[in-house]
């Protein structure tokens, strides 16, 4: 083999450099749409644990000593049309407003529009009790062990490592004295159907 096809050779078989990904930027340095508000509302479905977006609501927060979300509540149980509203203090602050029905599908009224941003590549560490809890349809607080038929802390686990992968969520969980609050929404029931059912997440951002 000549010396001109081996230096031919030698060309042909050198790599194309790698070009390393750009670091993600930190949360605080992303863009977040609806930060100014001081409530993070977010959605992941209960089946896949597929995150399903965000919104924020402002509200005139008066209740910073304590370590919980003060909701509260008013269900109206589905004989047939039932409904479950939920209010930060009092009914001029609504958070969430969702119909469910017997033997059929209700829907989302409030919030009804939920943005995404890119997750980041790392998930926070699951802080078990004291920084997360489970509220149920009165808006009280349901402590450890998670385990209601519908959910158990393993699922509690995956919808943390959705979450805490999202810079919305690293953003107000920096910037919170208070647990984030986990809602199951079961918008069907009485033979409904589990894929329709979402998790609703409240993070409280203090002032």
């Amino acid at each position: 083999m000549g010396i001109l096809s081996l230096a031919i050779l030698a060309f042909s078989c050198e790599k194309e450099p790698i070009t390393p990904d750009p670091p993600k930027p930190d949360p605080a340095e992303i863009d977040i749409p609806g930060c100014d508000s001081n409530i993070l509302i977010m959605k992941v479905d209960y089946k896949t644990f597929q995150y399903e977006g965000y919104t924020t609501v402002n509200v005139d927060s008066t209740n910073n000593s304590s370590d919980t979300i003060p909701f509260l509540a008013t269900y109206c149980p589905p004989g047939d049309f039932g409904y479950i509203k939920l209010f930060y203090e009092n009914p001029s602050h609504l958070l969430f407003y969702g119909n469910i029905i017997w033997m059929g599908c209700g829907n989302l009224l409030f919030p009804t529009s939920f943005m995404e941003l890119p997750a980041q590549t790392t998930e926070l560490p699951f802080p078990e009790n004291d920084r997360i809890c489970l509220i149920d349809y009165t808006g009280a607080q349901q402590t450890l062990p998670w385990n209601t038929g519908m959910v158990d802390e393993t699922m509690m686990e995956n919808v943390w490592e959705t979450i805490s992968k999202q810079p919305e969520f690293q953003y107000y969980y920096s910037k919170t004295n208070k647990k984030v609050a986990v809602y199951l929404y079961t918008p069907s029931v009485g033979g409904g159907n589990p894929a329709d059912w979402d998790f609703i997440v409240f993070v409280e951002k203090s002032e």
